[in-house]
């Protein structure tokens, strides 16, 4: 079995590339984004580095994930208060008390989100999905303006009920 590289993200120095780069599939496109959660992994463990994708710890936030992975295999990231738009793979070197919808906790603004995601070229994908609730949706729009933005969970209820529409969707296979 061959181990995944440990990815880090590029600081948008010139010259430097982001090591995802180069694994940009060709055609339409379209990027899924999960919302983090306020537990993370080293709330419980000391252990770091920790990838993205394993960082978020909330039943939310999991479930969100396993179905970004499931249905948007390759294009899909969860969006860190602290680092911002960051692939599952990427790590995560320090633990960071950052919450998206804390600003006591100084989390990134919409405004740097949108230049870390002009940085990272996610403003190439032709449609973004929002897999949170509300405040994360209207996040995401501000963030990706003129973006086709879809939220299949909008509307959908609390986050029980978000959690058991994403495992209906899980288990019958089929997208939001």
């Amino acid at each position: 079995m061959t181990s995944i590289p440990s990815f880090v993200p590029s600081d948008g120095a010139p010259g430097e590339r982001d090591a995802f780069e180069y694994m940009r599939p060709i055609g339409p496109r379209t990027l899924c984004v999960a919302t983090p959660s306020e537990r993370r992994a080293w709330d419980s463990s000391p252990d770091f580095p920790v990838r993205a994708g394993r960082a978020y710890t909330g039943g939310f936030s999991r479930k969100c994930q396993d179905y970004a992975e499931r249905f948007y295999h390759g294009s899909w990231c969860i969006l860190d208060p602290c680092h911002g738009f960051m692939w599952p793979e990427e790590v995560i070197r320090r633990p960071h008390d950052r919450c998206l919808y804390r600003p006591e906790t100084q989390p990134l603004t919409a405004g740097q989100l949108n230049a870390h995601a002009r940085r990272r070229k996610l403003d190439d994908y032709d449609a973004v999905i929002a897999l949170g609730g509300r405040r994360f949706i209207l996040l995401i729009e501000e963030v990706f303006p003129g973006k086709r933005v879809r939220a299949p969970l909008a509307g959908v209820g609390g986050i029980g009920e978000m959690m058991r529409t994403l495992n209906d969707a899980m288990a019958a296979g089929e997208r939001l």
